[in-house]
Order: C-alpha cells, then structure tokens, then sequence
C-alpha cells in the first residue's frame, strides 16, 4: 500500500472518530440547528443513517454526550472617528471602525433528565469561550476591571443533579451564567448585536456558587442560589451573595419574571494592582439588586419585552471623585421583536440607564480587556475621572438568516449621555452613533 493511500486511510478514520464528537449535538445550543430543506445531509444524519444499518449507536450518544457551539464575528463603523479607535462605553463591540473576531464557542454538555434513572438525573455542562469577548468575560471573572487580555475563558462549568423530590429539585453547583437580567454573554441569544448600558454596566454575567430550582407548576418555576459574588471565581471576601428567581407564566403570550440577589461584593484585601484597580473596598457594604423581565405576545410574530431595574450598594468606592456616598444605578430598557418570517427579522431596543453614583461607568482603560467600558479621558493605563451620568440609546436591529445555522445581522446605534464622555475624534462630546454588520454560525 503506497504513502499517499495510507494518508488518505488515516485522514477517513480520524473523520470518523472524531466526526460524533464535533457533531453530535442535536440541537445548536438549544437553536434547533436542522438542515435547509433540499441540502445535502449533515454528517450527524449521515452518522445517524449508519448507526441504524449496523444498530449499534455510538458510545457518545448512549451516555447523552451532547456538542454544540457558534462562530461571531462583526464589523462596527464608528462616525465619531474617536482617536483611541474604541467605541466609548460599549462591552464586547470595543473596536472602532475594525472588524472583531468575537467569540468561538464549544459546549459539551449532558443535561440531566428529571424522569430518568439515577444515572441519567446527573448531568454537567462546560462551555469554553475563545476569542475578543473572553477578554471582558475573564476579566469580570478575576474581579479585577479591566486587567486581562487573556482570549479564553470557562464561560460556564457546572456539574447538576435532580433530587427526586416533588416535580424534581435541580441542584447546580459551579459556574453558571447569572439570574440577573434579560440579556446574556452569547450574541445570538439576544434581540441586538451591541449589548445594552444596563447589561454591560450594570449586571453580572455569571456567578459561581450552587443553585436550586424547583418547577411548582407549569406556569411557576423558582431558583435561589448562593455564590462567591458576581463574576467572582474566587471569592474577593469572606461573604456570600444569596441570588433568586422567579418566573411566572399565567399565559403562553404573557410572563413576568422577578430577579435580583444580595451580598457583599466589595473586596476585603487588594487583588491585582492597584492600578488596574483592584483595590480593597468596604467588604460591610451590601449590594441590593432587583429587576422584571415582563414579555408579552400580542401576535404570533411580535414580541414586547420590558425591564425595569434597580440597584443600590452602600459605601460608593468612588464617593471621594463624584461626591456620592451610596452607589446607585438603575434603568429601564425595551425590546420589539418582529419576525417577518422563519428567515427574516426587525429588533428594536431603547433604554435608559442612570448611574448616579458614577461607580458603574468610565471605569475602563484603553489596554486593558479589550478597551470595555472607556470615556473621555481614559489613558493607557488610567480610567477616566467617575462621574454621574444618564445614559440612553436606541438601537434598531435587522436580521436575515440565509441557512438555519446561519445568522447576519445589520445594526444601527444611537448613544447620549447628560454627560461629554464619548469622543468624536479627540473632542469630548455627549454622543455616539455606530453601525455593525454580524456573521454567526451555529453548529
């Protein structure tokens, strides 16, 4: 046998054993990832086809070993032309006028199953994060703003088990993506591309810690949790952060769901330098935080969503710069979905957002995590002085998905503070106006 037909003989093989480990989702995060009508069938079907010819199913799908993932990536126009080339006050779409590998994406997860065995009550779920977005990501998780530009991350790493108690109580212990808010980490789990202000400056993206939920009925379902605080893998204190959830579904075209947690979350000792601003707080203070997800569907193809949000922490870390001694910040923002049909669709989003005790905005600086959460005055190696500010923007968001698996998306967007903290060139003015173009792929 020559070489060249080994090769090939080596090349078919690793396909064919590493082929179910890449494919054997059979959703796309949960998307429902199916084959276009008409196109040539996925190597999952091929693979399905052939585990019935010889009835025997893989070792990976008998254990309920599920993959799944997504490619981001995006173009933002900055009209302004700021002259740092960062979008001021925006979380992951940081880049000025530059294209942005965001985010690739790997889960493998086993969900657990309430009415199965013992064995199959027991689940876990890991979901590995490489790109630009794990710069902001992984510098949460170290509690320390802005410090990391490292571009991996565990998004989330949990382990989970269903008590056969009642309906069934899930317990989930790790690193899980938060209660708090209606926007997530994911893109493409969102309404827009851009996150909003009350996301990206005001909520946790994850917590680590463990949680319990119990679904009493169809229509009510709870979750109460203890962690390390938010975005804390280590614990920055000695306390503990308690985090709840309830969510209400009266109606399949109306639900209301109730958030928020409580805890210390100011650190008791310094972590990281001080520049970089990991400097020990007041461990004491509390952080009190209470938000609505209200979604409504008055047609088949529109949907409202509304939520209102407030937090207040005492002892402001920045009282001495803004002269406020409680940290308060607070919004409301909007999202209109209409789906004209399975391929195209118009998402609206308009909030504003508060900070009046100037902790939770300008704290970025312009090397450090992608340059997140920059203003006017940033440096290098220095954040922009705090300052209290009302924040709004509207967003106006059109989607069209040539494939199932296969998402774009063009954006428009409109930023205003009271404050000068956006830049237009090297001026310091009180708007900002950007347009993105998004490619995602599921799989």
């Amino acid at each position: 046998m020559q070489v060249g037909t080994i090769q090939v003989l080596c090349v078919y093989l690793f396909i064919l054993l590493i082929g179910p480990l890449l494919f054997g989702g059979e959703q796309a995060l949960g998307q429902g990832a199916a084959p276009a009508p008409g196109s040539t069938a996925t190597v999952q079907e091929r693979l399905d086809s052939l585990e019935k010819k010889v009835d025997a199913p893989s070792i990976w799908k008998t254990l309920g070993f599920k993959v799944s993932g997504f490619l981001d990536v995006a173009y933002t126009q900055n009209f302004n032309n700021p002259n740092t080339n960062l979008n001021q006050l925006h979380i992951f779409d940081t880049n000025a006028n530059a294209f942005m590998p965001h985010l690739a994406q790997i889960m493998l997860e086993r969900p657990a199953d309430a009415g199965g065995s013992a064995l199959e009550r027991a689940g876990f779920r890991a979901r590995l994060n490489f790109g630009l977005d794990s710069r902001v990501t992984r510098a949460r998780t170290n509690f320390q703003t802005g410090t990391s530009n490292d571009e991996i991350d565990f998004q989330e790493l949990y382990a989970e088990y269903i008590l056969p108690v009642g309906n069934g109580l899930k317990v989930q212990a790790g690193k899980m993506n938060t209660l708090i808010g209606y926007e997530v980490i994911n893109s493409f789990e969102n309404a827009n591309f851009s996150r909003s202000f009350m996301f990206g400056l005001g909520q946790a993206f994850t917590t680590t810690g463990i949680r319990f939920t119990y679904t009493f009925t169809p229509m009510v379902t709870a979750s109460f949790g203890v962690v390390n605080g938010w975005d804390n893998v280590d614990d920055n204190n000695k306390g503990k952060t308690i985090e709840y959830l309830v969510a209400l579904t009266p109606h399949e075209k109306f639900g209301v769901s109730w958030y928020g947690s409580y805890g210390p979350e100011q650190a008791n000792r310094q972590f990281g330098d001080l520049a970089s601003g990991g400097v020990p707080g007041n461990p004491s203070a509390k952080r009190f935080v209470n938000g609505l997800i209200i979604s409504m569907k008055p047609t088949d193809k529109d949907t409202i969503i509304l939520e209102p949000y407030y937090a207040n922490e005492a002892s402001n870390p920045v009282a001495g710069s803004t002269g406020k001694p409680n940290a308060r910040w607070n919004g409301l923002a909007a999202y209109l979905i209409h789906d004209f049909d399975d391929q195209w669709s118009f998402r609206l989003r308009g909030e504003i957002f508060e900070d009046a005790g100037g902790f939770r905005t300008c704290s970025g600086t312009l090397n450090n995590a992608g340059g997140t959460n920059t203003c006017f005055g940033a440096t290098n190696t220095t954040a922009a002085t705090p300052v209290a500010q009302t924040l709004w923007e509207i967003t106006p968001t059109l989607q069209f998905k040539p494939a199932p698996s296969l998402i774009t998306r063009v954006e428009f967007r409109y930023d205003k503070s009271d404050k000068n903290v956006f830049l237009y060139g090297s001026r310091a003015v009180n708007n900002q106006e950007t347009l993105s173009f998004e490619v995602i792929y599921l799989f």
